[in-house]
């Protein structure tokens, strides 16, 4: 299963993985420790493909938040896993049985309706794969500092998407990670959403730190401080009575709606300078 991924090597001991479900972990190596942020929904063999590029040095594995397309290839790993005490229990809750089931169930029906998000590997065992138990979670604090040995990672609390989101900073590089703290579409409508003050109060520290790239974890092109000024305006602008209905299985019942800037709607997408956010009506 170690083929279901792909490595993109962007320069020497700096790597980005994906696959089929179009989700983005990231892997630095340092000449003294390695750091993979994120595990994805963990479908495939991970961790083989991780090791291998690792070899023996230590490994530090870090989410950015609790949901499972982010930390279900957690159990995969015997490394304990930072990442915020806001999230602790959200991460339970999506890495669990119910939610592993659910992920393969969805995975089954785009395969069989040839889509291409979250196809399985072709010897995935299912059973093998939703009875995986990870909880060796370590509380990952604002401000602290990875040093991997010529890279230096600080890990940044980013809250919005989920209340415990953090972002890291490649020091050397001020190349930012920000899994899905904010995003051309961000979601705040979740129950583990917060609000859009805290949500602006984020993307005033991310543009403070005027990166010179910002990798999300659904898209394969790196963007840049300019967009996340879009986004900040996507966010201030947002008028629920004037968004468009969106549909999502996460919403729980409730009416969420799109809030894009100026005038695009869903079909702008993948447009440039598209921003928006969804939201609920109390945002």
């Amino acid at each position: 299963m170690s083929d279901f991924y792909s490595v993109s090597m962007l320069k020497h001991g700096v790597y980005r993985i994906t696959s089929a479900e179009n989700v983005f972990c990231e892997l630095l190596i340092g000449s003294k420790r390695a750091m993979l942020i994120d595990t994805g929904y963990g479908f495939g063999d991970l961790q083989s493909v991780v090791k291998k590029l690792t070899g023996n040095k230590p490994l530090i594995i870090v989410n950015t938040h609790g949901h499972l397309d982010h930390a279900c290839g957690n159990a995969q790993f015997d490394e304990y896993v930072y990442i915020s005490e806001e999230d602790f229990e959200l991460c339970r809750k999506h890495t669990s049985e119910k939610a592993r089931r659910s992920a393969v169930k969805r995975a089954e029906e785009s395969g069989k309706a040839g889509e291409q998000a979250c196809v399985l590997p072709d010897d995935f065992k299912s059973e093998a794969y939703i009875s995986q138990r990870a909880d060796t979670l370590l509380p990952l604090n604002d401000g602290v500092i990875f040093f991997l040995g010529g890279i230096t990672v600080h890990a940044i609390s980013t809250p919005g998407h989920t209340s415990g989101s953090i972002s890291f900073l490649y020091e050397e590089e001020n190349w930012l990670y920000v899994g899905d703290a904010t995003n051309s579409c961000c979601w705040l409508f979740l129950r583990e959403s917060c609000g859009r003050a805290d949500y602006i109060a984020s993307l005033d520290k991310l543009i403070a730190l005027n990166p010179t790239k910002v990798f999300r974890s659904h898209v394969a092109e790196p963007t840049d401080v300019e967009t996340l000024h879009l986004y900040k305006r996507a966010a201030v602008e947002a008028d629920y009575s004037k968004g468009l209905p969106f549909k999502s299985p996460f919403a729980a019942g409730e009416e969420v709606r799109v809030c894009a800037i100026d005038g695009m709607t869903m079909d702008d997408f993948k447009s440039p300078g598209f921003a928006a956010v969804v939201i609920c009506a109390d945002f």
